[in-house]
């Protein structure tokens, strides 16, 4: 091989190994500081933060710091398998009244955005600002936590509400530290030994107290519903009774009522008989008049000739001959009685 093209493929090689060499990678969840070494504009820590991407690093003239950009974790934590590289013990409190309480908490927090390089300046280099946290954290929290009384640590509410103030100071003491606090989170409390079963012997003699208390309610309750059984059964018979009653009367006056009607109908058919018959007799009477008035005058002796005519048997009549009309109609009506 042609010693001059050895040559360049190892210039070629060494430019691009240098090449490399002077440039850094940033992660999508990390930012970065620079850190000039020697310059013509002056050595010291750039005033910016660097984002994700490639960046110039030269030598001996750039030094890099990187730090994660994403949200993290600090345990406070008694169980070491619960922490991670930022963890450390758990925290201890003295309660108000003098109990020592451990707890377990949680710190999230994370960089102030473009506030890398001011980080650097004041927490140094590494997790220099992680130590500062768990620094002022141990200091807020036992000052927050230490106002509760030793029972109040089993309240999971009155817990949390002092996270929350807590989480209010340490917001206020890390600011100026350029790191924001996201959210504080107690996970677990345990007492010492000797205050552990102390508690407990109380919160079982309270539950017992409590316990007391539910049965004297249940058997109040259950002579409340005694008396209620009592009181439904004798409104049930009242209402039965009176129901009855109702009806009794009810059906009285539907009879009474149908006795009016009927005495209504009855009077009324004697009152339309009665005048029928009342008619009728009119009538006859009139008929009766009628009949004296005709048989008064000469109508009458007509129909008395009539009658008498009629009542005649005559089985055989001889007529004596001289030429004389013995069958003269007029004169025999004339002598039985009939008036022209």
């Amino acid at each position: 091989m042609n010693r001059r093209l050895v040559i360049a493929i190892g210039v070629a090689v060494f430019a691009l190994c240098v090449l490399l060499g002077a440039l850094l990678r940033i992660g999508p969840d990390e930012v970065g500081v620079r850190t000039d070494n020697f310059g013509f504009s002056g050595r010291g820590i750039v005033r910016q933060d660097f984002g994700p991407g490639w960046h110039l690093n030269i030598p001996l003239f750039h030094t890099w710091n990187v730090f994660p950009a994403r949200t993290r974790r600090l345990e406070l934590s008694k169980d070491p398998r619960h922490r991670s590289v930022l963890g450390s013990e758990a925290l201890l409190v003295q309660s108000s009244d003098g109990d020592r309480v451990m707890l377990d908490i949680d710190i999230f927090f994370r960089i102030k955005a473009g506030a890398a390089h001011q980080l650097l300046q004041d927490s140094g280099a590494g997790d220099g600002h992680v130590r500062v946290i768990s620094s002022l954290a141990r200091d807020r929290l036992r000052a927050v936590f230490g106002t509760l009384k030793t029972e109040q640590f089993y309240d999971a509410g009155a817990r949390h509400q002092k996270s929350r103030e807590a989480l209010v100071l340490m917001r206020k003491a890390l600011e100026p530290r350029f790191i924001e606090v996201v959210d504080v989170l107690n996970q677990d409390v345990e007492f010492e030994p000797k205050y552990e079963q102390k508690i407990k012997d109380k919160k079982l003699a309270d539950q017992n107290v409590e316990l007391d208390k539910a049965q004297m309610r249940a058997a109040i309750e259950r002579a409340k519903v005694a008396n209620v059984n009592i009181e439904t059964a004798r409104q049930v018979k009242l209402i039965e009774a009176t129901a009855a009653a109702e009806s009794g009367r009810i059906e009285a006056e539907t009879r009474k009522y149908a006795a009016e009607k009927k005495g209504e109908a009855d009077l009324y058919h004697d009152q339309l008989q009665a005048k029928g018959d009342l008619a009728i007799a009119q009538a006859e009477a009139r008929v009766k008049q009628e009949k004296t008035r005709a048989l008064t005058g000469s109508g009458g002796s007509n129909l008395a000739a009539l009658e008498a005519v009629k009542n005649l048997k005559v089985e055989s009549i001889t007529f004596p001959t001289g030429g004389r009309d013995w069958f003269d109609v007029h004169e025999m009506a004339t002598r039985l009685g009939a008036r022209p």
